[in-house]
């Protein structure tokens, strides 16, 4: 009991001390890679799909192509962060992918020119995924870190309820390259500013607890001894198949609801339902990690997506059933990120936590991006999406599955042990 309150208390400790850089990292992620264009090419695919006569599959292949850069440089970039600090690194690429995202305006129906776009978009805005962000979490947070990930990784959701809305109104005033402007300012106007003010100079700026931080992200393997260890490959197979399962329909949301025959404007509605979702599934799955096994919890919530990508394969969905539907899908995917995110702490540590977490999202991120694409291709080929929600469905149950093999909490070793 006596351990229990003083760790509560620490947790309070760690908020009431750094709750700046816990909300700059949550603003500055709204913002950032690949959030923003996840959550934006779904309102404008299909005006660019129909404006330039393209198919929803090669839509989506931006996507694919974006999660290609993060495998092949995630890696580097993930140990740079290790060297150097994800502040820096954070700040220089939220504004070159800023910058990047507006060239999308210039498309002007080649694909090739789309998809440079999406490569150079990709390849400045890399530093500025959950790659950094995490970092930075879980620097300052250990007694909740579940919690403080939780929160900070809610920026999805922030970025869904702002986006979405803001684009679908700018597109009525002003027409989608303009939008698509808008929404490229975003992360030099608020993101950068955000990181500036609330986090601090790496390491350099924590005074005495520097090297007090240092010595507690010391704890863990190698990325060498990670590749022998079972969890690695027990978390690069699970969160492959939860990356591709549940982020093949959020992209393809609009069309899907559209294929029941749901009205613009309720489609409006209930794809504003992911933002408000996203926020509660970070948040309420961050303080439950915390507090209890969280492969377990992460079954429980892939368990719910299944259920919504069950939901939205059946015929005449009513509004209800579209809305739960949304509202489970949302909630394991507002857990996802600060899912592995914690894992990879606890069971292979802080040590190189950076290169280590970046070769997991990099497959995380290349999954993500085929998923859409082949659920297009089911509409493409089919003229719906059924089969290929059901194949997701089965796939969120096996990986839930697949994490309990992880197992109890290891101990892990300290530099000094090895």
């Amino acid at each position: 009991m006596e351990y229990e309150q003083r760790s509560s208390r620490l947790g309070y400790r760690e908020f009431r001390r750094h709750w700046r850089s816990l909300a700059a990292v949550t603003i500055a992620a709204s913002f950032g890679f690949p959030t923003l264009a996840f959550f934006s090419i779904g309102i404008f695919a299909p005006i660019m799909a129909e404006t330039f006569d393209w198919s929803f599959s090669a839509m989506m292949g931006g996507i694919t192509l974006a999660s290609v850069v993060i495998l092949l440089c995630g890696p580097a970039v993930g140990r740079m962060i290790d060297r150097r600090g994800p502040r820096r690194i954070a700040v220089l690429s939220l504004a070159a992918s800023g910058l990047s995202y507006m060239t999308l305006a210039l498309s002007s129906g080649s694909l090739a020119q789309y998809y440079v776009s999406w490569a150079l978009l990709s390849l400045t805005g890399i530093g500025a995924t959950a790659i950094s962000f995490t970092h930075i979490i879980n620097t300052y947070f250990q007694e909740r870190r579940g919690l403080a990930l939780g929160i900070a990784l809610s920026s999805s959701g922030l970025s869904a309820m702002i986006v979405k809305p803001l684009a679908g109104v700018a597109i009525a005033l002003f027409g989608w390259r303009e939008a698509i402007l808008l929404i490229g300012f975003l992360p030099l106007l608020i993101g950068v500013p955000a990181l500036l003010w609330g986090v601090p100079k790496d390491s350099a700026s924590l005074g005495g607890q520097a090297s007090k931080l240092e010595r507690q992200s010391m704890e863990g393997v190698s990325l060498r001894q990670a590749f022998s260890q079972r969890p690695f490959w027990i978390l690069l197979a699970a969160f492959a198949a939860i990356a591709f399962a549940n982020g093949a329909p959020i992209p393809n949301l609009e069309n899907i609801l559209k294929t029941h025959n749901f009205a613009a404007a309720d489609i409006i509605g209930l794809t504003s339902l992911i933002g408000a979702s996203l926020i509660v599934g970070r948040v309420l799955g961050g303080w439950l990690i915390d507090h209890f096994w969280a492969p377990l919890i992460g079954l429980v919530l892939l368990i719910c997506a299944a259920c919504g990508c069950w939901l939205l394969s059946q015929q005449g969905l009513s509004n209800f059933e579209a809305m739960m539907a949304v509202i489970l899908l949302s909630l394991a995917a507002g857990v996802e990120y600060d899912l592995l995110s914690f894992l990879v702490a606890r069971y292979l540590g802080r040590r190189n936590y950076g290169a280590i977490y970046s070769m997991l999202f990099g497959v995380f991120a290349i999954s993500t991006g085929f998923g859409p694409v082949v659920l297009g291709g089911f509409y493409d080929r089919q003229g719906s999406y059924a089969v290929g929600l059901f194949i997701c469905a089965v796939l969120l149950v096996a990986a839930g599955f697949t994490l309990l093999t992880l197992g109890r909490y290891p101990k892990l070793p300290q530099a000094s042990d090895e």
